[in-house]
């Protein structure tokens, strides 16, 4: 009883979610006779982890970390055996069985290699692996890319949905601690594959030790120290830069580069470490078909430039989207010591980025730079030779993020006993994110600033009484974008961004024991994560009311204060916004108030900043996995305390304001009482022989909403709900519940012959209190407008069928197949997706219909080839070909009115972005997007030279170059048709007013750029909607590793 209550206590002593990082090596000890080995002494070389047989000879060793091990059996007088290539796998059971043969020479060791199991008999619920090798071989490298090959998890539009969950339901894990941003709930840490041991996929359930996700859960696992040294170094890339030719074939190269370098080894016995150092640049992320197109020659046709016309040339190349330039460097490295009872390990990534941001073709002459032509002394732009009588050549001005993020883990594990273990765990993240402009950096004070600009750019006067060229108008306003057949483009020069900043913050601890008892693994734990998240942002146009007050009188009609320090709060307000900051950028962690007199207003201007949000997630959880002969039982309960830290009014028609800032007074809004969620998960398999086994699972599981859908700033709040007269496509939130999830599944593994097995799963899931969108249109207290919310009212189900064939290495070849056939439908498939019908007064949709990422069929066929053993030069030939497959995506077909609040760029768009004024022309959901199929390869040959080993290979994505079609227009059902151009109701008031045809060709100027800007190359999809129209165009790779 003292022993049991000291593991508690131990237990419980520390608390970070933290997810199960080891497996469980068990099987039996035999002679060669069948007999069974008593005291059979048991080991994983390199680990200080082992145990010995029982009186049947049967052997369990737990707590051992995810990895490929060499596990040794020996006995007096018998010959030694090892099995190498054991795989373990995290949270489950990997069995081995050894056979020892009587010797009478000490020390005879027989070697065999072990076989993957074709069937896992254990577990209790879906569950997909790929190991750090398997990673290696694919042709691609991201984690989305190869989470798409899996069973049940689609991968749309850069958003990750399991099981028809929406894009926020899922939990990442790495080495065990949660990498989960309860902002977005997407993965905040990047780990290249080659530093990865393992990537476990759970889409089915999960144990009780996992919260936090109501879809999937992706866990990764570290690569560890190995016994003796080992390194390598590699390269690849796919050309010279971004727009050139590429390696191979007739495409083009996007400027993309990877290097990578590791190294791996002993430090001293116990002690061993694993780093590994990645730089990557890409040139062209968008990867994108681009069109060539130059318009020379543009004369600014902008009624309020008149007096100051310029004339430029706007261009676009073949295989190029210029406009942004990634580069990014990841450290990644582990720390082991394993000896005996204890073992530590300590982890650690490190992720820098700089992420250049110049924006589409509106804003092209900024971000690239442009030779201007500008009016000379004489009112001429060009000379009788056409060429520019007063050119200035402006630098590129773009805005880029400086990321950076840290994350530490530690886990400690004490083994009481061989059955009884002590876990302890910690981590630690931080992430800051700043936006800077590339003339002045982070002094945002600067950007909006004419004397600065003109200071940066020294252009000399054309003579006393005209000035040099400049984008300024006056000291703190621009002059207006240039015009071009009634398209509007950025003046090169001008600010490209605001300023702003954020910090994320968590820090998580947690315990658990697990103790083995005959055929019961019980564990028990607690775990607490604790958040701090930031935001700012500063519109450096605020700096005129830094101007004197006579200059700021004269200029702009207002008081001046002649300093940023001396702003009143009255004036600033509407310039600077976040929480978690002060107005000057400082951090605060509780609610600033400022409080001052407004002239000429009787009552005091009351505006403030609130403080850091500060969210927190507590756990417990206990499970006993039950394994015996036919029949293994996984139950568990677990118990969750969600805080989102936040306040809400009591009702949403019942709000207040101060008088004159029209800020909702905070004192009339209550604290969020943290949520406790029990949830209930048993899983049962039924191993009938060990190639045939029936599995079954239910589980409960909650999680906190996407904290974005109600962290909003204050003047979020005074916004939308005080002043109006705007539609907000992102509603402000509070007080919003978790979202639950109930789901079934029932699973069939069979093996076909002694190298195949075939899976069959079906599953139904049932989600309730997803978030959508709502409209309050009953006044209280000091509320006299209507306005948009977001709550919890949305529903859905999904059910389907997975199918998995899996050939483990037969002849040199590997293959993996997946299939999948499911249904997700529910009320909406976003939080937004009702938010236009909000105006119509509509009532809350209660049919369910399929959601916009359900894809009916998807799949992946990933066969891998090896050649080893032959004693001839194919030795050391590999190649992995991936061929993956969906039926598309739902959408609904559409009807727009014509006219409306649009533009001559964005008419073809601007629908799918306010869709207040559209109508639906069918059931929502009704009309899928075309099949997709994809195939990439890689190919690589290694050789031996001088006792390094040299590979070189070639990495092909979309070998086939297909143009497949991810998104439509939705009035069209087209990805190349926009059906505005073509079509003459809505493009003849955009022609009549803009088009003319000086070339005579019967074509106005203004189709042919909006045909070469937005059907050629889609920019008004790409910058307005997002996403992409059409799958990147084939990209080679080429390159090579050495590895000693």
């Amino acid at each position: 009883m003292k022993q049991t209550l000291r593991i508690l206590v131990v237990a419980f002593l520390v608390s970070a979610v933290w997810s199960q990082t080891t497996g469980k090596i068990s099987g039996t000890v035999t002679g060669d006779d069948g007999t069974p080995l008593v005291g059979a002494n048991v080991v994983v070389l390199g680990t200080g982890s082992g145990a010995s047989s029982n009186a049947d000879g049967q052997f369990q060793i737990i707590n051992v970390p995810a990895g490929s091990y060499t596990v040794k059996a020996s006995y007096i007088g018998y010959t030694s055996q090892e099995v190498t290539g054991v795989r373990v796998i995290s949270g489950l059971s990997t069995p081995v069985d050894l056979s020892l043969s009587t010797s009478t020479i000490e020390g005879d060791v027989v070697q065999v290699t072990a076989e993957k199991p074709l069937i896992q008999v254990d577990e209790t619920s879906s569950v997909n692996v790929v190991t750090g090798d398997q990673l290696e071989n694919m042709p691609i490298r991201t984690l989305d890319g190869v989470l798409a090959t899996m069973p049940g998890v689609v991968v749309q539009n850069g958003d990750v949905h399991i099981r028809g969950g929406r894009d926020n339901e899922v939990a990442y894990y790495l080495n065990g601690a949660s990498t989960t941003n309860l902002g977005n709930r997407e993965n905040l840490v990047y780990v290249p594959q080659e530093a990865v041991e393992e990537l476990q996929v759970q889409v089915g359930g999960y144990d009780a030790e996992v919260s936090g996700a109501n879809s999937g859960v992706v866990k990764r696992s570290l690569k560890t120290g190995t016994d003796t040294f080992s390194g390598s170094f590699s390269l690849q890339t796919d050309g010279s830069g971004a727009g050139e030719s590429a390696l191979l074939g007739d495409g083009y190269s996007y400027g993309h580069q990877t290097v990578l370098a590791s190294v791996s080894g002993p430090i001293m016995p116990g002690l061993k470490f694993f780093a590994a150092l990645e730089q990557s640049k890409e040139e062209d992320p968008y990867v994108k078909v681009a069109n060539a197109f130059n318009f020379s020659g543009q004369m600014d046709e902008q009624p309020a430039n008149a007096s100051y016309i310029d004339m430029f040339d706007l261009s676009w190349q073949d295989g190029y989207t210029p406009g942004s330039d990634d580069e990014f460097t990841n450290l990644t490295g582990t720390v082991t010591y394993d000896a005996g009872p204890l073992r530590a390990t300590l982890g650690m990534v490190n992720n820098s980025s700089t992420n250049n941001y110049g924006g589409g073709i509106l804003s092209q002459l900024r971000w690239g730079g442009a030779t201007i032509g500008a009016l000379d002394a004489d009112g001429l732009l060009v000379d009788s030779t056409g060429a520019l009588t007063n050119p200035y050549t402006v630098p590129a001005r773009y805005a880029y993020q400086e990321a950076g993020s840290n994350l530490i883990t530690g886990e400690l594990t004490y083994a009481l006993s061989s059955n009884t273990i002590l876990r302890a765990a910690v981590s630690n993240y931080s992430e800051s994110r700043e936006t800077k402009d590339s003339w002045f950096g982070s002094d945002w004070e600067k950007w909006h600033d004419s004397t600065e600009v003109a200071n940066y750019l020294n252009f000399p006067a054309i003579n006393d009484s005209t000035p040099a060229w400049s984008p300024f108008k006056s000291r703190f306003s621009e002059k207006s974008s240039y015009m071009v057949n009634g398209m509007s483009f950025s003046r090169p020069g001008t600010r490209p961004a605001s300023y702003s900043k954020s910090a994320y913050s968590k820090t998580g601890f947690s315990a658990s024991v697990q103790h083995v008892l005959g055929a019961h693994d019980i564990k028990a734990g607690f775990d607490y994560n604790q958040h701090t998240m930031r935001s700012y942002s500063a519109s450096p146009t605020v700096m005129k009311y830094a101007l004197d007050s006579e200059t700021a009188l004269n200029l702009y009609g207002h008081n001046g204060y002649g300093s940023f320090d001396d702003i009143p709060a009255y004036e600033w307000r509407t310039y600077i916004d976040g929480y978690g900051y002060d107005h000057a950028g400082n951090e605060i962690d509780d609610r600033k108030f400022y409080i001052g007199e407004v002239p000429g207003v009787a009552n005091n201007d009351t505006t403030y900043l609130d403080g850091s949000k500060t969210p927190t997630e507590m756990g417990f959880f206990i499970q006993d996995k039950m394994e015996f002969d036919d029949l293994v039982v996984n139950v568990g309960v677990r118990i969750d305390q969600l805080d989102p830290s936040e306040t809400a009014p009591e009702r949403a028609s019942e709000l207040y304001f101060y008088n004159v800032s029209k800020f909702v007074d905070p004192a009339t809004w209550k604290e969020v009482e943290p949520y406790t969620e029990i949830q209930p998960r048993i899983g049962v398999s039924f191993p009938f022989t060990d190639r045939t086994n029936v599995y079954g699972y239910y589980g409960q599981f909650s999680q906190l909403v996407d904290l974005n859908s109600m962290y909003f700033t204050a003047m979020d709040y005074r916004n939308q709900m005080n002043t109006g007269g705007y539609y907000y496509i992102t509603p402000v939130g509070f007080g919003l519940e978790p979202v639950r999830t109930t789901q079934y599944e029932i699973g069939f593994k069979q093996a076909i012959s002694n190298d195949a097995a075939l899976k069959a799963t079906w599953f139904y899931k049932n989600q309730k209190g997803l978030i959508q969108a709502d409209r309050v249109d009953e006044y209280e207290g000091m509320l006299d407008g209507a306005y948009n919310y977001v709550r919890n009212g949305d529903f859905a189900t999904t059910k389907g069928l997975e199918l998995s064939l899996g050939l483990r290495r037969t002849n040199g070849l590997a293959v993996d197949m997946n299939y999948t056939i499911s249904q997700a439908e529910g009320t909406g498939s976003g939080r937004s997706s009702y938010l236009a019908a909000l105006d119509r007064q509509s009532e809350p949709p209660l049919m369910i219909n399929p959601l916009d990422f359900n894809q009916a069929h998807s799949g992946s066929v990933n066969l891998d080839y090896r050649v080893s053993g032959t004693n001839s030069l194919l030795d050391g030939l590999g190649s992995n070909l991936l061929f993956t497959f969906n039926s598309g995506h739902a959408f609904t077909y559409v009807y727009r009115p014509i006219g409306g609040q649009v533009s001559a760029f964005d008419a073809g768009v601007d629908y799918m972005l306010d869709t207040r004024s559209r109508q639906a022309l069918e059931p929502i959901g009704s009309s899928t997007t075309p099949w997709v199929y994809n195939l990439d390869l890689k190919m690589d040959k290694r050789f031996d030279v001088g006792g390094y080993g040299v590979t070189v290979f070639a990495r092909v994505n979309n070998l086939l170059d297909r143009r497949n079609s991810l998104n439509v227009y939705q009035a069209t059902g087209s990805s190349s048709d926009d059906g505005f151009i073509g079509n003459a109701v809505y493009s003849e008031s955009f022609i009549n007013l803009y088009g003319q045809d000086p070339d005579g060709d019967g074509v106005t100027d203004y189709e042919e750029m909006y045909r070469a800007i937005n059907i050629d190359n889609d920019e008004s999809y790409r910058t307005q909607v997002g996403g992409r129209l059409v799958s990147a165009p084939r990209q080679v790779f080429l390159g090579f590793s050495v590895d000693f």
